[in-house]
């Protein structure tokens, strides 16, 4: 692809006119035509603020590209300070999540040292209310690289090349740790048992809640990561085929993880049982609010 080429079809990703873009870049809305045309280039002080509004490299501006599929260039091109944005990105949010988990958990260590009063109780709903509020703030925080979910993505070759070679790497850490996390939440229980052999029974059930911490966290953490890298890794496959199930098919697998975690909670006391059942609650009535809002701000 020629640069005129590349600039109309960043512009038309963008939703930008030519004129908008003369405007930005404070030059005529004949000299954008001419680029665009391929009857000339930009100065390079140009070229530098056009890749940083479009957020791409010089390189792949000004490199010219044969691409035998036309349909190839209908999706979103993603550069490498995208990919380092989008990861920054995700591991934000998987730190408010783990935050707020781990806040619902532990606040069950209340029990374990304090005598149940006003102010076990007024901790333990302390400690409940905040994870809760950090999910949801998590939640209704604005959502950020949408394309990369829901469109085909471009990459330069050199850049997704490199990407997959570390994505490759990191994806055994996170195996390490969902392996890591499997072994804690099966040892909990004998764990648990030791400890209760030479301290105290509320020191044994602390250390049965915190390692209930850990395993979760984990999970959340290996997961949230690992679908986020997939996500650049193989090249949007994964988002078009979440486009195909719809927005909020999470819905389906929420209610049997749900039936399941009730039934471990019954078997481990790991969790009290209608713990799981109040999330889904809570997952579900978040989901129609924000809807609400959504169609109040479309009318």
């Amino acid at each position: 692809m020629t640069f005129g080429e590349k600039l109309k079809a960043l512009l038309k990703e963008k939703g930008m006119t030519q004129e908008e873009l003369s405007e930005r870049l404070d030059v005529s809305r004949q000299a954008v035509g001419k680029w665009a045309n391929d009857k000339g280039l930009p100065e390079v002080d140009k070229l530098i603020q056009i890749s940083n509004i479009f957020g791409v490299s010089l390189d792949y501006l000004l490199k010219e590209e044969q691409i035998e599929n036309v349909q190839q260039w209908e999706g979103y091109y993603v550069s490498k300070e995208t990919i380092d944005g989008f990861l920054s990105y995700k591991q934000q949010g998987a730190k408010r999540i783990v935050i707020g988990i781990s806040l619902l958990i532990l606040s069950n260590l209340v029990d374990c040292f304090l005598d149940s009063g006003k102010l076990s109780s007024m901790i333990y709903w302390l400690m409940t209310a905040t994870g809760i509020a950090v999910l949801l703030w998590n939640y209704f925080l604005p959502k950020k690289y949408q394309e990369i979910r829901t469109k085909q993505l471009l990459f330069d070759d050199a850049v997704i090349k490199e990407f997959r070679i570390k994505y490759e790497k990191r994806r055994k850490m996170y195996a390490a740790m969902i392996i890591a996390g499997v072994v804690v939440l099966f040892l909990s229980s004998e764990i648990t048992l030791f400890i209760g052999d030479y301290f105290e029974r509320n020191v044994a059930e602390a250390m049965e809640w915190i390692l209930n911490t850990v395993w979760v966290d984990l999970f959340i953490a290996a997961g949230i990561s690992m679908r986020a890298e997939s996500l650049i890794a193989n090249n949007g496959e994964h988002a078009l085929k979440s486009e195909k199930r719809g927005k909020h098919a999470w819905i389906y697998a929420a209610l049997p993880v749900t039936a399941l975690l009730v039934v471990i909670g019954l078997l481990t006391n790991a969790w009290r049982p209608v713990v799981p059942i109040i999330v889904l609650f809570c997952a579900l009535l978040v989901t129609v609010c924000k809807l609400i809002i959504e169609s109040r701000g479309m009318k």
